[in-house]
């Protein structure tokens, strides 16, 4: 049996949008899909951690979050209710659902079960969720795999997946400003261009930004009690400092021998570090100057106008090359003094 919540739009929806290709101004919400061998306090951790971060951020529409556990069975049948919905709303017909659904290598839900799975017979911890599109069909497609943070496995904090959903809901509130389902060669993004994945931004933008909203967020909400301590783990967690702090170190570690963030792409061993960790020191870098919620606000609203280089410079006074430069610069400040950025949260 598939377990399913609806919850629906926060009050105050602070979008304004031309068009409303996601439900925003309908009073669209989420809905959280749970595999049958998914515990309660999985389920649990979903729906209060996405209930926390619309609430933070107001809502990006209609969205499904389908988390997957490691039973074939279970999948398969998640997957079936995956074409029902597909099928029954006129998005795709059955093979093609079932075909994506279960079969597809980057995004299939036994794709995300084999990721839980090969966890927890190797005693490793990995997981894995993702935006994995939807703007064709009117909504946030979004699919975990098992968050062993939430079910209690191999020590993993369930504080790792509130930081995981609500990474994953940001991307779903930048997807949220486009109209426009066109998509980029090779999905990349590519300065001056009004596809999907150009108005995204580079991928330290897309990422970094998720990154450092995430963390930031997560931190205040902990503090505000919005977002209840896990304490599933036999360790303290870590605050927004000691955090950032890592990906500092991740950063200063690789950049001499890794691509610049600015031409950093998917896939490569220079992605986490320079896309990820250092992008998101960049975006922390970028809002310092700035109220933490220009982006919502002020950036993404233009983006689709104004390309996201144009949006860039409207919203931040330079362009993005002499960002880079400045932003260079900060990273050869001491630790201490790159850390007195975070003071402000």
């Amino acid at each position: 049996m598939v377990t399913v919540l609806t919850v629906g739009c926060a009050e105050g929806d602070r979008f304004d949008v031309e068009g409303d290709r996601f439900g925003i101004e309908a009073g669209g919400g989420f809905e959280v899909f749970v595999a049958s061998d998914v515990s309660k306090d999985a389920e649990t951790g979903v729906r209060e951690t996405l209930e926390a971060a619309t609430k933070a951020w107001g809502s990006s529409g209609r969205l499904e979050y389908w988390v997957v556990g490691t039973d074939p069975q279970a999948t398969v049948d998640l997957a079936n209710i995956f074409c029902d919905r597909r099928v029954t709303n006129g998005d795709m017909d059955r093979k093609d659902c079932e075909e994506d659904a279960l079969e597809n290598k980057d995004h299939s839900f036994n794709a995300y079960r084999n990721i839980g799975a090969k966890a927890l017979s190797s005693g490793r911890p990995t997981g894995n969720a993702g935006h994995n599109g939807g703007a064709e069909w009117g909504f946030h497609r979004m699919t975990s795999s098992l968050p062993l943070g939430f079910v209690g496995q191999l020590g993993v904090p369930g504080e790792d997946e509130q930081v995981t959903i609500l990474h994953e809901y940001w991307h779903s509130l930048q997807h949220s400003f486009l109209q426009t389902t066109s998509r980029s060669n090779g999905q990349k993004y590519v300065s001056g261009e009004r596809t999907r994945d150009s108005l995204l931004g580079p991928i330290w933008f897309q990422e970094g930004s998720a990154v450092a909203m995430a963390e930031i967020t997560h931190a205040q909400l902990r503090t505000s009690g919005e977002l209840p301590p896990w304490g599933n783990d036999n360790w303290e967690w870590p605050g927004l400092e000691t955090r950032m702090s890592q990906k500092m170190s991740e950063v200063q570690v690789n950049r001499d021998k890794c691509p610049s963030m600015a031409n950093i792409e998917y896939g490569s061993q220079c992605t986490h570090s320079m896309g990820y960790s250092a992008g998101a020191w960049a975006v922390i870098f970028l809002l310092s100057e700035f109220s933490q919620d220009i982006l919502l606000t002020e950036f993404h609203p233009v983006v689709e106008e104004k390309t996201w280089e144009g949006a860039f410079i409207h919203t931040f006074g330079i362009s993005s090359s002499e960002f880079y430069k400045k932003f260079d610069y900060f990273l050869e400040l001491s630790l201490d003094d790159q850390l007195k950025l975070l003071s402000q949260y």
